[in-house]
């Protein structure tokens, strides 16, 4: 045991484990505000490296993780999954991303880019009042803050910026084709620009096929399959699920057809316990293999009788129960994981069984089965015709590199929980920055009532909210310091609805007329954690890391 003598002498270091880091600031030299400089200039530089991948003109990255896979995308929080963060005040506004991804799967980028921006204008702060007015400061932006979540995020009769209400996706077709037009258009076009027309086609007919009117949507309903060649075009919708490989028989088609699905393997049980068998004669040689193949054929006759026409096995299917399987005219189908197995009978309403057996009728699936070559691949598609009967929607997914598929998977996503995110809260405000830079004008009106110090602080917080429109502006190619004054003029003036113009000169137009808007929700989660994560860093003042567990790393780790 170390000894519990105390060294005043060497102040923490005396206290702490040996290999610790300590930084703290230095009041007399640096007005006692070192540490959080140094903490928002690492969370700076991870926002300012993610902004440029912001919109629908974002710029992709392209990572290699420790395994050195190799990934190319937009998507703020697969970049950041990958990366691995270690300063501790820039793992903060990870960790914001992480739980926007994770509550919202949509605006991640402006949850990460806003919060930099935050502590940026911090810093320019800083260096105007010094840090002895961080009370000061904090408290503008708790002002502002409150302001912005519960006054402007709110309905345009209260003064907010909420300028209509989605109906329910599954109440009508109108009101699905509104939300394909208003919603899911903007999110895809945000992550694969230029097919966000097909894209968004695929999720709707996805959402038609799993959506009852007043439930809400189960993201993991609607599974994606990858399968590389042909283009984005030639990607379908299946109302059902798809197996990526192909049935163990002859027979590859099968109309309206009774499944049943089996979590064990087809092939005859093995004893628990080694035994001996004693054969005297020929006979006996010949009658032992006779039983073990009767009793095999009396299970597939069995099962066969009973009016399955498709059997599905999370296990094995032994040489002799193909062969009676094909006798009997059935299809087989092999699953190797029990995740695809519960999907199955999810699309089919069938229930997985544990016995080898004829299945009760209440135990069996029904669909339309196929076997089908897609890109050259194998894949079995059970498809169900009759609506309502599918729990389960399937997007096929083309696109001719492995990159672009997983893009597609993400973009897909990303559109699937921002339906998701429709049906719990269907009030939209302005897309293209419009609604950000409408804010930023109601917070600077809000600052002129306030004569401290605070004011500053609004004031701070309302350039903040200007990052949207000029980083998109910027990534479009524009005059970005021209776009955003030509918009905030039009919101002064009040015209609510300006925003950025990514396509055409001169780089502002409304939005109510592009038809591009935003979730309410998505948005007013995503400055929340942003401001939360900001704060959190700017109320730091010491960092104390222990010594890392493990021992020496190998060479060129």
């Amino acid at each position: 045991m170390s000894s519990m003598a105390y060294n005043a002498a060497a102040g923490l270091g005396g206290m702490l484990k040996a290999g610790h880091e300590h930084h703290f600031d230095d009041d007399a030299a640096s007005d006692g505000g070192a540490v959080v400089a140094r903490s928002i200039a690492a969370a700076c530089e991870l926002s300012r490296m993610l902004s440029s991948s912001l919109g629908p003109q974002g710029r992709n990255k392209l990572v290699v993780n420790h395994l050195e896979k190799i990934i190319v995308t937009s998507d703020c929080a697969s970049i950041l999954k990958e990366i691995e963060v270690e300063h501790p005040a820039a793992k903060l506004l990870e960790l914001a991303v992480q739980q926007q991804e994770t509550e919202c799967g949509d605006g991640t980028n402006l949850a990460l880019m806003f919060a930099g921006e935050l502590l940026t204008r911090t810093l320019d702060l800083m260096k105007t009042m010094g840090w002895r007015h961080k009370t000061d400061i904090l408290e503008g932006y708790h002002l502002a803050s409150t302001k912005l979540l519960d006054e402007l995020l709110a309905d345009s009769s209260s003064g907010g910026c909420v300028v209509g209400t989605l109906k329910h996706p599954a109440s009508s077709p109108e009101a699905l084709k509104e939300l394909q037009e208003k919603v899911l258009k903007p999110v895809l076009g945000s992550k694969q620009y230029g097919t966000e027309d097909v894209l968004s086609d695929l999720v709707g007919q996805a959402c038609q096929i799993v959506l009852k009117e007043g439930s809400m949507l189960q993201p993991e309903s609607i599974r994606t399959v990858k399968i590389l060649g042909g283009s984005v075009s030639q990607s379908a919708c299946v109302q059902g699920f798809v197996a990526q490989r192909g049935v163990e028989t002859t027979k590859t088609h099968c109309e309206k057809a009774k499944i049943a699905v089996y979590a064990s393997g087809v092939e005859a049980s093995a004893t628990e316990a080694k035994g001996t068998v004693l054969m005297k004669t020929a006979d006996d040689l010949k009658n032992y293999n006779r039983t073990e193949e009767a009793k095999m054929e009396e299970i597939i006759q069995g099962i066969a009788e009973s009016g399955v026409q498709v059997i599905v096995t999370g296990g094995t299917i032994s040489d002799m129960a193909l062969h009676f399987i094909e006798k009997y005219g059935l299809m087989a189908l092999k699953l190797s994981s029990k995740w695809e197995l519960r999907r199955l009978c999810q699309a089919t309403s069938a229930t997985a069984l544990v016995r080898l057996g004829a299945p009760t009728p209440e135990e069996m699936g029904c669909a339309t089965v196929t076997q089908k070559s897609v890109g050259g691949r194998t894949v079995t598609v059970f498809e169900n015709d009759v609506d309502g009967s599918s729990k389960i929607a399937t997007l096929v997914l083309r696109a001719s590199t492995s990159s672009v598929l997983n893009d597609l998977e993400r973009a897909v996503e990303d559109g699937v929980h921002a339906v998701q995110m429709a049906c719990k809260d269907g009030r939209v405000v302005y897309g293209g920055g419009a609604c950000e830079m409408e804010c930023a004008v109601k917070l600077d009106q809000l600052a002129d009532q306030h004569p401290g110090l605070e004011q500053y602080a609004i004031r701070a917080f309302a350039k903040s909210l200007e990052c949207v429109a000029r980083t998109l502006a910027d990534n479009a190619g524009w005059d970005a310091i021209q776009v955003l004054a030509d918009i905030r003029a039009a919101h002064v003036n009040g015209q609510a609805d300006v925003g950025v113009d990514i396509s055409t000169e001169p780089g502002s137009t409304s939005m109510k007329e592009a038809n591009v808007y935003d979730l309410m929700s998505v948005k007013r989660s995503a400055l929340k954690l942003a401001i939360e994560a900001a704060t959190t860093v700017l109320k730091v003042d010491q960092i104390i890391m222990s010594k890392q567990s493990g021992g020496p790393k190998m060479p060129g780790q």
